[in-house]
């Protein structure tokens, strides 16, 4: 019975508050008649009928209660019905396209590769250009060190280097103040790890105490060396691996600290593990990393390294202490490093440090071609955008009869809107996996192939990568279908419905055919600039490098780890030298100090005659010390008198071969066989010229003139261990490389890691920059042209259809259908020669501020424009002859019949 009344009251407290005052007082009964109820049975106190009449007067307030809660549900109600409304929306779209694959097709595989691109390049741009090298704690405070020096021809300071001696960086260090929080030094190199057939190749970076500590990193196992560690004269046998070296070499076993490894032949104690991800200040893979006073025991005899301030061969990076400015560190550090270099001259006294960013690199040529190919991905993601708006747009005019009569039945025009907007966003999005996996394989591509040399710390597939690509996905989309989609949804009902399938008109110089001329202005402005790197490295390629490296080899042998002495050094090459040019295959061998892209030496020389000789401005003199045999194993062209020979060794008259630009340069007009020099501080022994070679490059692809020379290892007035053995040969790598290994392995059965680099590797690391802009502008250009072609393909092909009518009757009336052929196919070449010519504007503008990046290749080259534009013609022409194809085939029979 209570529950009946209390039932009863709440349904009559629902209902309206206009249903009058009886039906609040039958409430107020009813629930006045349950408190009572709930009394008497001893189940409420007595105080309760008060309290209910108080708290259950208030109807007013529980109906408005009452009224919320059917609100929330009426709220409900409607976010589904809105749900259910998308999904709707979502199946019709999915049913679309599968009636309509080819659009899906060319639309999911237009956005898909140009995302792909975009999303490859972004994480390569982002790795070497906006992201600090990773483990670096505040990498904003740390700066690299750049030293420009002084030069008399200017009067001032020239262009800075990067390299400076030991004294410099005590200098740094110890007397700039305290204007810096830390100063640390580094230098690469590499060691051989283990002995034997065991040893493998480890690269290395030798560093100063402060590295590790000044760049706040922090080891994932153990500990990492510091300044106790790197104590002068000789340092601790202390090493710490990389993250990835530690995995792969060792399984990733925790046990290793405290574990001894052989570097070099020395044995070194593994005190930690870096963090994942480290490599230090450059993006180049590390293997592991050596206290730099313990390292120069592996590569420098006596104290020369840490005194001579004329040894340049350490990177210098420094972190900025809170609270300094740049200019008052810049102070310091020229006050530092001027008083370490007091007596050294004016060149290192008067020079002046300064600082760069870690993102800032002196050899970053890869870095900026990167930069310029994600600027390429982006306008190869505008050409896709600007095809997609043209397909979207001939997709919804092509639907107009269906959007009337969708219309005439009553459906909005927000609906509709919106029906489109769901299925371009089904298309984008299918687009957008599709170039997520073209990011994961070309990402996976580009690294090994054209970017092998940078450590890379995540998968081509990271958040970064996802956030930078949907972002991309959206914009592309906003882009593409807005427009399109707004006029597909506007409709004239009655018009339409009363000419359905009558309308003509042709390629209109409008929207469509505004955004056909954007595609083919960008695609031949990236064409041109493919042309122009594909011209740079034909260039690198025809260089007259001096040497011929096919078939060229350099090997070494960290001796020294093993405490070699100089003379057991320099004996264990000759002989090595003899073992390996009887091996079958090897055309010549010879011993070498230094080598071509290697390093060399330098030093000033004497013409008997000459108060002074004239300064080049690639520098010199500079020579390579090397045995007989070694000329001939680079390839080195003798172009007058001889090579050196056996009978030129220790206690003949020294001889020596000249470059011809030497030659020219202290000799102009006469023979330079049989002139001599000196070479400072011996005055005793004039080298007799007795060969001039060509000119061969020293350190890079792209240098200034210089002057070198060739002097008789032998003959040198201290004992010079050579640090390569050349060898010129015809056998396969493989084949060579393992006789080789097996033949030194003969001669001492510790011998550490035998070191074979190939001349083709050393000149591939050079050229790369222009490899990798000649390769992947290519590939964008040739990218953007087959979509530029689609686009251009579809307008026509559209407009052909839209014609169908006039062609008909053109054709009733007395056309040919190569008339027909002939002005449909104009149309379009026509609209895309105006591309043409706005497209060499673009990539002449353009092509002037990437000259720097080009190599020995005007920007301007009439050869790469003409070509650019040949190529977007033919294939403009093609595009546009199928579809013409069609519309000269246009019976005018059936299309009579039709009206």
């Amino acid at each position: 019975m209570a529950g009946g009344r209390f039932r009863r009251a709440f349904r009559l407290a629902a209902r309206p508050p206009s249903v009058g005052q009886d039906v609040d007082e039958e409430i107020a009964i009813h629930l006045e008649q349950l408190t009572d109820w709930l009394v008497e049975r001893g189940w409420a106190p007595a105080a309760a009928r008060d309290e209910a009449r108080r708290r259950f007067g208030d109807l007013d307030r529980f109906r408005r209660e009452l009224r919320a809660i059917d609100g929330t549900v009426r709220r409900r109600q409607a976010l589904g019905d809105w749900l259910s409304g998308w999904l709707q929306d979502l199946r019709y779209a999915v049913r679309g396209l599968r009636r309509s694959p080819g659009y899906a097709a060319v639309v999911v595989g237009t956005v898909g590769v140009a995302l792909g691109a975009n999303a490859t390049m972004f994480g390569v741009v982002d790795r070497l250009l906006l992201r600090p090298p990773p483990g670096i704690g505040h990498p904003d405070e740390v700066r690299r060190v750049t030293v420009a020096r002084y030069d008399r021809d200017l009067n001032g300071v020239g262009e800075a280097w990067d390299a400076i001696s030991y004294p410099s960086f005590v200098g740094l260090r110890d007397g700039s103040g305290e204007v810096f929080a830390g100063v640390a030094a580094r230098m690469g190199g590499s060691v051989s790890v283990g002995l034997g057939s065991e040893a493998r190749q480890g690269r290395a970076v030798f560093a100063s105490g402060q590295y590790f500590g000044m760049l706040e990193v922090r080891p994932a196992l153990g500990r990492l060396f510091d300044e106790t560690d790197d104590a002068l004269p000789a340092g601790r046998p202390v090493v710490v691996l990389a993250h990835t070296f530690w995995s792969t070499a060792y399984g990733a076993d925790s046990s290793i600290v405290g574990r001894s490894v052989l570097l070099s032949g020395v044995s070194f104690e593994v005190v930690g593990v870096a963090p994942r991800g480290f490599s230090g200040v450059n993006p180049d893979p590390i293997d592991l990393w050596v206290p730099l006073s313990t390292a120069a025991r592996l590569f420098y005899s006596g104290d020369d390294w840490r005194t001579n301030t004329g040894h340049q061969f350490l990177n210098a990076i420094v972190r900025l202490r809170p609270g300094r400015g740049e200019a008052e560190a810049k102070d310091g550090a020229r006050r530092g490093y001027q008083q370490a270099n007091a007596g050294a001259g004016d060149f290192e006294g008067k020079a002046e440090p300064r600082f760069t960013s870690l993102l800032e690199r002196e050899d970053a040529g890869p870095e900026r071609v990167a930069g310029w190919l994600y600027g390429v991905t982006i306008v190869v993601l505008l050409i896709a955008a600007a095809n997609i708006a043209n397909v979207v747009l001939a997709r919804g005019l092509a639907r107009r009869n269906e959007t009337a009569v969708r219309q005439a039945l009553g459906v909005s025009r927000g609906r509709l809107l919106r029906q489109y907007l769901v299925e371009t966003v089904v298309v984008l999005g299918l687009g957008l996996v599709l170039g997520l996996l073209v990011t994961q394989w070309g990402g996976v591509a580009v690294r090994r192939l054209l970017l092998a040399r940078t450590a890379w710390d995540s998968s081509p597939v990271n958040v970064r990568v996802l956030l930078v690509t949907a972002g991309a996905a959206i914009v592309a989309a906003f882009l593409a279908s807005l427009w399109p989609l707004l006029r597909s949804a506007r409709v004239d009902v009655a018009r339409t419905l009363h000419g359905a399938g009558r309308s003509t008109g042709g390629l209109s110089p409008g929207v469509r055919g505004g955004l056909l001329l954007v595609q083919t202005t960008l695609c031949t402005a990236l064409i041109v600039l493919a042309g122009l790197f594909l011209r740079s490295m034909d260039a690198v390629r025809s260089l007259d490098l001096g040497i011929d490296p096919r078939g060229v080899a350099l090997v070494s042998v960290d001796l020294q780890g093993l405490g070699a002495t100089r003379d057991e050094i320099a004996t264990f090459y000759q002989r090595a030298a003899e073992r390996v040019r009887a091996l079958p295959g090897v055309e010549a061998a010879g011993l070498s100090v230094g080598a071509p892209f290697l390093g060399n030496q330098g030093g000033g020389i004497r013409v008997p005659g000459r108060d002074s000789i004239p300064r080049l401005p690639g520098g010199g003199p500079y020579f390579f010390p090397v045995s007989p045999g070694a000329i001939e194993a680079y390839g080195i062209r003798v172009v007058d008198g001889r090579a050196f020979g056996d009978g030129d060794r220790a206690g003949t008259a020294p001889v020596t071969l000249v470059s011809e630009t030497m030659a020219r340069t202290l000799w102009p007009g006469e023979r330079a066989i049989g002139k001599c020099f000196y070479v400072p501080p011996d005055e005793t022994s004039c080298l007799e010229v007795v060969g001039v070679v060509s000119d061969l490059h020293r350190q890079g692809l792209d240098e200034a003139a210089f002057m070198l020379y060739f002097r008789v290892l032998e003959q040198l007035p201290e004992l010079t261990p050579a640090r390569h053995l050349v060898v010129r040969t015809d056998r396969d790598a493989e084949g060579i490389e393992r006789s080789i290994r097996q033949t030194l392995a003969e001669t001492r059965a510790e011998l550490p890691f035998v070191r074979i680099a190939w001349y083709a590797d050393i000149l591939s690391a050079h050229a790369r920059p222009w490899s990798l802009g000649a390769t992947l502008f290519s590939i964008f250009g040739a990218l953007s042209l087959v979509i530029a072609g689609i686009g251009l393909y579809g307008v026509i092909a559209f407009a052909v259809t839209r014609r169908t009518r006039e062609l008909g009757l053109r054709a009733a009336l007395g056309a040919s259908p190569r008339r027909l052929l002939r002005g449909v196919v104009l149309r379009g070449v026509g609209l895309a020669s105006l591309g043409i010519a706005l497209g060499l504007v673009v990539a002449l503008a353009a092509g002037s501020r990437m000259q720097a990046l080009l190599f020995h290749t005007d920007a301007r080259e009439p050869l790469v424009l003409g070509a650019a534009g040949a190529v977007v013609v033919v294939v403009s022409a093609l595009a546009t002859w199928i579809p013409a194809r069609r519309a000269a085939r246009v019976d005018p029979m059936t299309v009579l019949r039709v009206e």
